[in-house]
């Protein structure tokens, strides 16, 4: 049966979870992951590549599922749901097997166990955490894919395409989960070009290839933010400013791998009322584009000046993959969403 809220009693306004702080600093964010972790995933083993819970963790989530919960509690569950999503990216293959078995089952925790009318903002904020820190899985949904009917991500054969979805769908009202989430995805596209375009045989198809599916993604959270306000000047994804953000990361990430003309870069230096651009330097000789971490929609208003001023044929293949946000936007308009 779903939870139903309540008022807080001296059991249900804490879950006291040991070496666990919900409002961690980043000091001890490693050891208040590892606390949450321990605490709702205390026991189990890989088998078969998949992390089995053990007797102990089996218990815990009945005891959970049966519990009575006021607001803060269940604002300390999440945020340690989400703190122990944060150990996906570890490399040690049981603690990444039993942060994703964790993961998955908070998923379908929140999703089949909390009424929509009792998620709080900061609910909402802990689990838009908590699904950022499941990238790859909404790049697969944002591109059609099924998680139910692949093995190349973490979370499948553990939470449903609709699972996932409704959790999205659940949280992404709010304006700073929504910007969670968006941040969390412009993020891990970015890292996606550090890492593939260095040994890319065809970079700028590469780099090309990665932006058409951040585009795609960002439409994607877009028509899930859509569904869920009913109104598209009312969404809390403004997908005007995320393209423009792209195209001025776009063109900075085509400077710094070589792919901009030399007339392009000149431009650059001397296209600013006759001097160069904020984001213009020169490294031992080297004319250099540097960009803001993150880049802001204020700050790409400068760099798509400069675009302007040139015609350079790789910023306009940029521009391009910014039309995809459609396709994404389509793929979350038809998101499987329990309402």
């Amino acid at each position: 049966m779903p939870l139903v809220g309540c008022s807080l009693g001296p059991d249900q306004s804490s879950l006291d979870i040991p070496g666990f702080s919900p409002s961690a600093t980043s000091i001890s964010d490693q050891t208040n992951a590892q606390a949450a972790l321990e605490y709702l995933a205390p026991d189990g083993e890989i088998s078969d590549g998949k992390w089995m819970p053990g007797e102990q963790t089996r218990q815990r989530w009945e005891e959970l599922t049966d519990r009575g919960w006021g607001s803060t509690a269940m604002e300390e569950l999440t945020a340690a749901m989400a703190a122990a999503s944060t150990m996906r990216g570890s490399q040690d293959e049981e603690t990444l097997a039993a942060a994703t078995w964790v993961t998955a089952r908070s998923i379908e925790f929140a999703v089949d166990q909390v009424p929509p009318k009792n998620y709080t903002d900061a609910m909402k904020q802990n689990l838009a955490a908590l699904l950022g820190n499941s990238p790859g899985e909404v790049v697969a949904l944002a591109g059609g894919e099924s998680l139910e009917s692949s093995d190349l991500y973490g979370l499948s054969g553990l939470v449903t395409d609709a699972q996932f979805e409704t959790a999205l769908y659940r949280v992404i009202d709010d304006e700073h989960a929504a910007d969670t989430l968006v941040t969390a995805m412009l993020s891990y596209h970015h890292n996606q070009i550090d890492e593939k375009i260095p040994t890319a045989a065809d970079p700028e198809t590469t780099l090309l290839g990665l932006y058409q599916s951040a585009a795609q993604t960002m439409g994607y959270l877009d028509g899930i933010a859509e569904i869920r306000t009913g109104n598209n000047r009312q969404d809390t994804i403004d997908l005007v400013d995320i393209r423009t953000v792209l195209r001025a990361q776009g063109y900075v990430d085509a400077a710094q791998y070589g792919l901009l003309s030399e007339e392009t870069l000149d431009a650059a230096a001397t296209g600013n009322n006759g001097g160069p651009f904020s984001f213009y330097d020169e490294v031992d000789g080297q004319p250099t584009i540097t960009a803001p971490d993150p880049m802001t929609p204020d700050a790409a208003h400068e760099y798509i000046t400069w675009q302007r001023q040139v015609n350079d044929p790789t910023m306009d293949r940029i521009d391009n993959e910014m039309v995809n946000t459609k396709a994404g936007y389509d793929q979350g308009q038809a998101a499987e969403v329990v309402k």
